[in-house]
């Protein structure tokens, strides 16, 4: 049903084909050498592709490959997953945009973790981190760098953050790298999610 409705959406789009479609772990080995697939869209619950005794050995056939992954909501899985030789993380919730916006990223070759993966991510690893302790690495940050963040959640670009606090571009990028490195974030992206996570700001 799944693989039904990802060839949809992508059999909609001119520049996109779909080259086949495998029901279990030895297809899918034997169509990517058939094939040579400029992407492969593997579902975690592919017939124990993904299973404890296969990962070392299927996560080197990742290696092979760009590889945008498909997980329902199992919070723990995608953060066991998510380390794996991928080039994309969405859910089954994913709307149509993003399996779009994700299959696109991943053929250039760019990575792309859908928003619901990264706030899991974000979540478990707080967790992880102290465990039976809320973690609030945001405590950490000055009076100007909880400004600065605020504006980010606003989705305020660095020039429109400098203009409004009478400060240079380079100081804000300054201000921003710090803000990423004390949340242990990689990107504006995670940060609005930490935001979303911690309570900081709610969401519309």
């Amino acid at each position: 049903m799944l693989a039904r409705g990802i060839s949809s959406i992508l059999e909609q789009q001119p520049e996109l084909e779909v080259a086949a479609v495998a029901d279990d772990a030895y297809t899918l080995k034997q169509l990517a050498m058939a094939h040579h697939p400029d992407l492969i869209i593997l579902d975690r619950s592919l017939s124990g592709f993904l299973s404890e005794e296969n990962l070392e050995e299927n996560n080197q056939f990742l290696g092979n490959y760009k590889v945008t992954l498909i997980s329902d909501f199992d919070k723990e899985s995608i953060y066991k997953l998510h380390k794996l030789n991928i080039t994309g993380f969405i859910t089954t919730y994913s709307q149509p945009e993003e399996v779009l916006e994700a299959v696109r990223s991943n053929l250039k070759g760019i990575k792309f973790f859908s928003p619901k993966i990264v706030e899991v991510l974000i979540e478990l690893s707080f967790r992880k981190a102290q465990p039976g302790k809320q973690v609030q690495l945001h405590e950490s940050l000055s009076e100007r760098e909880m400004e600065i963040l605020m504006m980010v959640t606003q989705g305020r670009s660095t020039r429109e953050i400098a203009d409004s606090l009478f400060l240079s571009t380079h100081t804000i990028y300054t201000h921003r790298k710090n803000i990423l490195k004390k949340l242990s974030c990689k990107s504006a992206a995670e940060l609005i999610n930490y935001a979303y996570a911690q309570g900081l700001v709610e969401k519309e």
